[in-house]
């Protein structure tokens, strides 16, 4: 096996230890009541474990996909960016929760300070690889162009120059009484020592804008099967840039939107790898069409049953007294209405979205039609040999026809 491989397999075994030292110290002490603060009531408990839980299980997949990818000839940087960003993940819960354990039980040990210190030293950097910079170079390991090096290496300053005042910043880490940055640097400005966390922010944001424009970049000026491995990659982040914002702003809808971003960052290294190993990149178009069709079904079927028992509620409340007509009305009326809107959006999304299959289908609709009537062998032959070139463009059409008893073909 080559360094690479053994380093990217030294990646994936401190990625997990640093995950079970973390979901070890969630499961086996009071952590999240006694030292943050958190209000211990079994739901809350419930959702922080969950959401770190999936949080770890992000950062696995992450380093487990670089590792495999870390052996294949031009994903070296994809694999790099994905071992970092895994990590890294891995490393802020288990700065934060680990070190901050160690800290509640010893604050004047120092190891237990640099462990603490893990935490808000890893999760600038975390955020900044985990998606933004994983886009600046897929699919190609590169970066768009010569010219992108200059934005990214000042973007990369500013996250390092934000760390690097973290890791220094004197005094009690990320606000934790008790605590002591054991490489602070006393006598440093303050108003220096403040720009760390501004810093920090917009390299990440900064990184994002880049990580955005690098893939419509890309896409531009792409061929077919690039243009499918973004597919991939722009349909998963999707999953998680939208859920992303409505977790945070949806209050007691918090943890369900906060769900389906958890499932959107496990399926990023899954749509990476994929991309990158070329695998049935054509099934793409296919997942589209069908996730925008059923979006837009559901979310008519939901508006039609909702104003239809508003309406028969408002209508029938003084005869029926109750709600039971209303919502069998409104069922029976959504249930009438699934099959016809779903094939009238599924061609719309398939003419739009999904170009090969309607196209095809429309090839076939059309052939059936102009020779419904036809019963020469030679013009059916022909006909047939004409839409298979029209529809695939094959280099070659050879039709063969099966022979009966007592026939001359």
């Amino acid at each position: 096996m080559s360094a690479g491989r053994w380093a990217a397999a030294a990646v994936v075994v401190a990625t997990l230890a640093m995950n079970a030292g973390t979901l070890w110290v969630l499961i086996g002490t009071e952590f999240l009541s006694r030292y943050q603060g958190v209000d211990s009531t079994e739901s809350n408990v419930t959702i922080i474990f969950a959401a770190l839980a999936g949080l770890e299980a992000v950062s696995t997949s992450y380093v487990l996909v670089g590792m495999l990818l870390s052996g294949r000839r031009g994903a070296g940087r994809i694999a790099a960016v994905m071992l970092a960003g895994g990590a890294l993940l891995a490393a802020t819960p288990f700065g934060y929760y680990v070190g901050g354990e160690l800290v509640f039980e010893a604050p004047a040990n120092a190891l237990a300070n640099v462990l603490f210190l893990i935490g808000p030293v890893a999760v600038g950097s975390a955020f900044s690889l985990i998606l933004p910079g994983l886009a600046l170079v897929f699919p190609t390991g590169q970066l768009p162009s010569r010219r992108w090096r200059v934005p990214v290496a000042l973007v990369a300053a500013a996250l390092g120059v934000g760390t690097a005042l973290t890791l220094i910043r004197p005094g009690p880490i990320a606000g934790a009484t008790g605590s002591r940055n054991p490489f602070g640097i006393d006598g440093l400005p303050a108003g220096l020592l403040d720009a760390s966390g501004p810093l920090v922010v917009g390299a990440i944001v900064g990184v994002t804008i880049l990580g955005v424009a690098a893939g419509l970049t890309r896409y531009r000026h792409a061929d077919v099967t690039l243009r499918q491995q973004l597919r991939w990659f722009v349909v998963a982040v999707l999953l998680v840039a939208v859920p992303l914002p409505a977790s945070v702003l949806s209050g007691e809808g918090a943890p369900f939107w906060g769900a389906i971003a958890c499932i959107g960052l496990l399926l990023v290294p899954v749509a990476v790898w994929i991309a990158v190993t070329r695998h049935r990149l054509y099934e793409i178009d296919r997942l589209i069409s069908r996730g925008l069709a059923w979006a837009v079904l559901s979310g008519l079927l939901v508006a039609v049953y909702a104003g239809a028992v508003i309406l028969l509620q408002s209508v029938l409340g003084g005869v029926t007294q109750g709600e039971t007509l209303a919502v069998a009305g409104s069922t029976l009326l959504a249930a009438a209405l699934f099959q016809p809107l779903r094939r009238r959006i599924q061609t719309t999304v398939d003419h739009r979205f999904n170009r090969a299959r309607y196209d095809a289908e429309r090839t076939a609709i059309d052939f059936a039609e102009r020779l419904r009537d036809q019963v020469d062998v030679d013009h059916l032959r022909t006909a047939l040999a004409a839409a298979a070139g029209g529809a695939v463009h094959p280099t070659g059409v050879a039709v063969w026809l099966r022979s009966t008893p007592g026939s001359t073909r």
